[in-house]
């Protein structure tokens, strides 16, 4: 078992955290590895602090690319049979990367491979395992805030977390890398399904341990997040699902919106604590924007549509099935 894993990590104002990731690589018990970091011009110590590490590949950006952008541009120069995610703001334990690895090996039919996320905040708590889908497109971390021990069983999932994951190179080559229209969120949901519609499938490797603070790049509930998470979930609807799903997406979207309204109204949730942040007007006002910006490029998503279907391996039923199974509730969604 030797073969090169490239792990790619994108860094964008990191430096409170960027040499614990770079040092937990460091320690991993598998050693063929290289790391291919893109800073997205960040205004802080980030770059100074990785040229402490003369192995790190480091490309510096003169402008931010994002998170989808980010990675691509750092998995073109990467030369390992294995792509290994991990963000700037993420530490892996020793034996991340040779459990990983070893799935990957025993199981060629699998074209990438999900981590155990913990929360850095609280060792006893997941951050994911995963991803869950809802019909509606948006997705969420699957067991997230939830104990670890629920999640201490191996298992095949639908996509892994971008935040950590690993995928085997041919299957990129095949699907194609994230999607760059989404710039930030979404985008590890999109590829994750776009691999399972050309038959490459999905495994959660529990021994591969990472731990995580979430959203420290972005902030958890910002207008920012909420525009791109809006937007990006309608493109991936368009590119991925089946026509029956795309066309009740109206309805879906309605139903989403609804329970929004109930627990901003009963005070809780995830869009609770948004509007605490924010005003009603721009909150209207990112929702317009990005509405406004998902019909700017429908026709552009509907020929990366007919792109995927053209490597399509599986049926609509199929594809049903699985939103079924991995599916997660309205109400889930939107816990804080």
């Amino acid at each position: 078992m030797n073969r090169l894993v490239s792990i790619i990590i994108v860094n964008y104002n990191g430096a409170e955290f960027i040499e614990e990731c770079i040092e937990s690589v460091m320690h991993q018990t598998y050693k063929e590895w290289e790391i291919v970091m893109l800073d997205n011009n960040s205004k802080d110590d980030s770059v100074q602090l990785i040229k402490k590490y003369p192995f790190v590949k480091l490309i510096e950006s003169k402008e931010n690319l994002g998170f989808a952008k980010g990675n691509n541009e750092a998995i073109k120069c990467a030369n390992g049979e294995y792509i290994a995610l991990l963000n700037n703001d993420a530490r892996a334990d020793s034996d991340w990367l040779g459990n990983l690895v070893t799935v990957l090996e025993e199981n060629q039919d699998l074209g990438s491979c999900g981590c155990k996320i913990i929360s850095h905040y609280d060792p006893d708590v997941m951050d994911s395992a995963g991803l869950l889908v809802n019909v509606s497109g948006m997705s969420r971390g699957r067991g997230r805030n939830e104990n670890i021990l629920k999640y201490n069983h191996s298992e095949s999932i639908l996509i892994p977390s971008g935040c950590a994951a690993i995928y085997r190179k041919s299957a990129l080559d095949e699907v194609g890398l994230f999607d760059e229209d989404f710039f930030c969120y979404c985008e590890d949901t999109d590829l994750g399904f776009r691999l399972q519609i050309a038959g490459w499938k999905c495994f959660y490797v529990s021994e591969a341990i990472v731990h995580h603070r979430y959203s420290a790049s972005a902030g958890k509930y910002s207008l920012f997040k909420t525009y791109l998470v809006e937007r990006n979930h309608y493109w991936f609807v368009i590119k991925n699902y089946p026509t029956s799903l795309l066309l009740m997406n109206p309805i879906y979207t309605l139903r989403l919106y609804l329970y929004q309204l109930v627990n901003m109204y009963k005070e809780k949730g995830a869009t609770n604590e948004l509007m605490n942040n924010s005003s009603k007007k721009d909150l209207f006002l990112t929702l317009f924007k990005a509405h406004k910006d998902v019909w700017g490029k429908f026709l552009v998503m509907m020929r990366k549509r007919s792109e995927i279907n053209k490597l399509k391996k599986v049926d609509n039923k199929q594809i049903k099935e699985w939103i079924k199974q991995y599916n997660i509730s309205f109400s889930d969604l939107f816990k804080s």
